[in-house]
Formats: C-alpha cells, structure tokens, sequence
C-alpha cells in the first residue's frame, strides 16, 4: 500500500514539474560603445572637449550624391564634436565612396567598411570639397567658421588610425582615431578680428566616428 502512495506521488510530481514551463532568456542586443573626444592647440591655446562634458558629443552625418543607374552615386561622410551650450565644435570630413544606388540608397556595409581602411583614406590628401579627400571645419567661441584649404601653404598632415568597424541594431559606424596639423581660414559668420583671418590647429585628436 505504501509502495502504491509513492508511486502516485511520484507520477503527480513528474506530471506537475512537465508542465512547468521554462524562461527562455533572449540572446543580449549587441549595444556600440561610443565616446568621443578632441583635444589640440588652436591659434595658441589648448583645447579640449570630452563627450557628455558641457553637453559635448560626437554628430555622424553624410552628404549624399545619388544618381540613377547605371551612374555611380557618393558619399562625403562627416563626424563633428559640438555641444548645445557652446558655440566652439570641430567637424572633420572624409569623401567620397561610390556605389550603385540603383540596388540601395546607401552603400553595402562591406563598401562602407572598405572605404575607411583602404591606404588612399588612411593617409588622405586636404580637399576643399572631399570629393575625394579631407577637410577640417572648426567653429569659435562666437560662431565664426573656418575651414582647411587644398591650396594652403602652411604645412598640413593627417592620419586616420585605431579604426574600429561595429554595428548594432542602431546603426553601423566606423570608430577611428584622427590627428593631424593644419591652417583653418575664415568662411562665415562672424567676422574675425584683424590678423585672425587664419588660425592654426595643432596636435589635433579627433576621437569619433563615422555613420553609415
């Protein structure tokens, strides 16, 4: 008889514990870590600005070209550290990538991620527009912009280095590590004040990323 109980008892559990049902646990979303940084001597004095310090923060955007095909459409991708508080930014810019925007209105993800690790982007020449080159646009303490020239004859170098490719489900980017020496001239806004036509940047380090 008591054999009997704990078999029914046993049979109770088991069909009890089968109808449990378990917690499936979703895979973790893959989540970009993305933190920007410059820091660099302009016209003298040392600047800094660190991302979430004064409302400081890095903003990808691209400038599109798109053509109907069979025609190849382009890209100029930017990357720009400002702040909501402040007037002072730097915006560095790096064009251009072709493609076909017959079959997407941006470029492949391994055309995007070529593009920023090919040598001729590594160590790009100044271009006004950045079709195909670099520029540097670098914004006061009042709203006065500067930009690099092509033709200037102070002397001027770059480098793209630490280039890190990641995606989530936000988006796809291109972190990088960007230095590099260079004249700004004045452009818009403000006029500066007499001899500050032209500043220097030196030492430049610029920690962002692009965005495809």
């Amino acid at each position: 008889m008591k054999f009997g109980k704990l078999l029914f008892f046993t049979l109770a559990l088991s069909v009890l514990f089968s109808c449990v049902k378990h917690e499936v646990i979703p895979a973790p979303i893959p989540k970009v870590t993305l933190i920007s940084k410059f820091t660099g001597t302009i016209n003298g004095v040392s600047v800094e600005y660190n991302e979430g310090v004064d409302n400081y923060t890095c903003i990808p955007t691209q400038d599109k070209n798109l053509l109907t095909s069979p025609s190849l459409s382009s890209a100029i991708y930017y990357s720009e550290i400002l702040s909501s508080t402040y007037k002072n930014a730097i915006r560095i810019g790096l064009g251009k990538v072709n493609w076909d925007a017959g079959t997407s209105s941006d470029p492949s993800l391994s055309v995007f991620n070529s593009f920023f690790t090919t040598s001729s982007n590594i160590l790009p020449h100044y271009k006004d527009n950045c079709m195909p080159g670099f520029n540097v646009k670098y914004t006061d303490e009042v709203g006065t912009i500067y930009t690099s020239r092509d033709t200037s004859s102070q002397f001027q170098n770059i480098k793209f280095s630490n280039m890190i490719q990641e995606s989530d489900p936000n988006g796809d980017y291109s972190k990088f590590l960007c230095t590099f020496n260079c004249y700004v001239y004045y452009a818009s806004g403000p006029a500066p004040a007499v001899g500050l036509d032209s500043i220097q940047i030196q030492n430049g380090q610029f920690k962002g990323w692009f965005k495809k």
